[in-house]
């Protein structure tokens, strides 16, 4: 279980690849320079021309000094991807996209600021979601809120990204109906966020 951001709309999202993603043979890898794990390569089984074998990534770089790996803080570094539905996504909206990024920063919540108002030129609405994935009990709530897309800034986006989505809660067990098949120590509250970014005026 892990938390999410997604959007909504009545129309289909495009696909924006993370340019600094890409996939690639062991061979491809080897050519390249780039350091393949040895249970790779001495596995005769795993095939080395496989074209998806490996992801690659030139957005992190290890701190020497504390060997920690470190975000480069790339603009473009995120992703869009179309999604099907699943128990967890909540909308009534027909299509939805995932949002892919390590982490918030200014640069890319105004690469995605960009990509919702291209979308909001074909559609009056789109919903922006943060939510807990995998089942919660009791049910999550739901916090609204309604946005011109004149408003919508990189402080709208922040705030969404840390939006605590899950915590836990003490419900005594006569208070579980019995449906719910979970014990006290089960119990998890979720609340899911929903930024309505709209065009146009709206009188809320």
């Amino acid at each position: 279980m892990s938390a999410l951001i997604y959007f909504a709309s009545d129309i289909p999202f495009p696909e924006v690849k993370n340019p600094h993603n890409q996939t690639m043979s062991i061979r491809e890898a080897l050519a390249r320079g780039i350091e393949v794990p040895a249970l790779l390569l001495q596995d005769e089984k795993t095939d080395k021309d496989d074209p998806e074998m490996l992801l690659y990534t030139d957005s992190w770089l290890m701190d020497p000094e504390n060997g920690i790996w470190e975000d480069c803080g790339y603009e473009n570094d995120f992703a869009i991807c179309p999604m099907e539905k699943s128990e967890d996504i909540l909308t009534e909206k027909a299509y939805c996209a995932s949002l892919e990024w390590s982490r918030y920063t200014k640069g890319r919540a105004m690469q995605v600021i960009r990509y919702i108002r291209e979308m909001l030129a074909h559609t009056p609405q789109v919903e922006i979601w943060k939510i807990w994935m995998g089942a919660s009990y009791p049910p999550p709530s739901i916090r609204k809120v309604r946005i011109l897309a004149e408003q919508l800034d990189a402080d709208v986006l922040e705030k969404l990204d840390a939006f605590q989505v899950w915590k836990p809660v003490c419900v005594e067990r006569k208070q579980i109906p019995q449906d719910w098949g979970v014990q006290e120590d089960e119990l998890e509250m979720c609340e899911q966020c929903c930024y309505e970014i709209v065009r146009g005026k709206t009188n809320l």
